[in-house]
């Protein structure tokens, strides 16, 4: 008996390696790219939202600190010196918890620099020791108004209704904001001022409303300043 016929033969295989194709990686590739293109603006935006809404938040809370202490000594001190900031005082009154922090901008490490200690006289006049240079870092500044143009007035001047400067010789106090990317400059300006005293762009100087800054350099980074009380 012939059993040849009862042997199986193997199954056929495809003519083909393992992996993917050219054209299946090509693919593959251009999904990625365009979930990227979609996904990652969004993410950045969200981030700089974030960003933003936790500096307004902060300058707040600030504003609340400062009334309080104006309720209890009857005024503002002020210092018109890149070595202080009014924020160490707060702190050690227990009217804020730490020194202001804020993620916008590019700067050295906060605690790399002394505390301020502010002594109130018998006259009722303010002095103030230690500290550093505090243009390297976020903080609360207070200084005496000028008729300087906001935008180059570094925090002493600033047009809350867009044409009126504040009057010369009253206390300001501000938010000092370092190396701020111009675009989220711009985008904090929009959340507090609204678009009618807003830069119309990344390139232009803002001088209305409560956050104010130079023309962005070719680095579109830029030093901003928001309006906090006055008194």
């Amino acid at each position: 008996m012939n059993t040849s016929a009862h042997k199986f033969l193997p199954f056929a295989r495809p003519n083909r390696q393992d992996g993917f194709t050219l054209i299946e990686m090509i693919g593959v590739l251009a999904v990625i790219g365009i979930l990227a293109a979609v996904i990652l603006p969004r993410v950045f935006n969200a981030i700089t939202t974030s960003r933003v809404n936790g500096t307004v938040l902060g300058i707040n809370t600030v504003k609340t600190a400062v009334t309080s202490l104006a309720g209890k000594y009857g005024s503002i001190p002020s210092s018109n010196s890149n070595n202080s900031r009014i924020d160490d005082l707060l702190v050690a009154e227990g009217l804020l918890e730490q020194r202001f922090t804020s993620k916008l901008g590019l700067q050295a490490d906060p605690n790399s620099i002394a505390l301020n200690v502010w002594t109130k006289g018998a006259t009722g006049t303010w002095t103030v020791t230690g500290g550093g240079n505090f243009t390297v870092v976020n903080h609360i500044r207070s200084w005496t108004a000028t008729a300087t143009a906001p935008s180059t007035a570094a925090g002493r001047n600033f047009m809350l209704d867009g044409s009126t400067n504040l009057p010369v010789g009253s206390v300001v106090v501000s938010a000092f904001l370092h190396s701020v990317q111009a675009s989220e400059a711009r985008e904090l300006s929009q959340r507090i001022d609204g678009d009618s005293m807003t830069a119309a762009d990344n390139v232009t100087a803002d001088n209305l409303g409560k956050v104010v800054y130079t023309t962005p350099p070719a680095t579109g980074l830029v030093d901003v300043y928001v309006y906090v009380i006055h008194q």
